[in-house]
């Protein structure tokens, strides 16, 4: 009987453990959210900017959290172990995560959540990939209940799409396309006049 009991105990206790951690969906689209990753680039007046939907696999998000009213300094908040690729074709600009705990912030917690985008070439996360000189850009602070046990993860509704400013191709770049370009021509017509 005793043991009973005590396997029940360590049962119930797994069980409430398991649903006292707060979740979230870390995700860009979902209902009453739509912010897809940008790029900006630099166009020449009266453009000004032009702008585009940034794709994967080279571009990630990471989630960022605080206690709500910490501000809008990304590094006044804990990053998230794990990042999460942008999608590319149809979906490209949006990152489709899961639900995702929280650590330290119980169900029914309010949080403060940041978005970050990078470019993965740099680094494997945000902070490293900012440190060795990747693109990337943060969204505003998104505060939010958290979810868990029988409570579904809030979406990050107020979440506004991040806007990561890429550079122009330099001179270089396409001197060295075209003449990539221009010897593949001259290897094809060598290879076809030998036919």
């Amino acid at each position: 009987m005793r043991r009973r009991f005590f396997l029940l105990a360590i049962a119930l206790s797994g069980v409430t453990g398991a649903h006292s951690q707060g979740t979230v969906n870390f995700a860009n689209f979902a209902a009453r959210v739509n912010a897809p990753a940008l790029w900006e680039r630099q166009a020449p007046p009266p453009i000004n900017y032009v702008y585009g939907r940034l794709a994967g696999p080279d571009y990630a998000a990471q989630l960022y959290y605080a206690a709500p009213g910490t501000g809008s300094n990304i590094d006044s908040y804990t990053p998230l172990a794990g990042v999460v690729p942008l999608q590319s074709g149809v979906g490209e600009g949006y990152f489709l995560g899961r639900s995702t705990t929280i650590p330290g912030f119980g169900q029914g917690m309010p949080i403060s959540i940041i978005v970050a985008i990078f470019s993965n070439l740099r680094g494997p996360d945000y902070a490293t990939s900012r440190d060795n000189g990747g693109t990337g850009g943060f969204s505003n602070p998104v505060n939010v209940t958290l979810g868990g046990g029988v409570t579904p993860p809030p979406n990050l509704v107020g979440l506004q799409s991040v806007v990561v400013p890429v550079s122009e191709p330099t001179a270089m770049t396409f001197l060295v396309t075209g003449g990539l370009v221009m010897l593949w021509a001259r290897a094809t017509r060598q290879r076809g006049a030998k036919i």
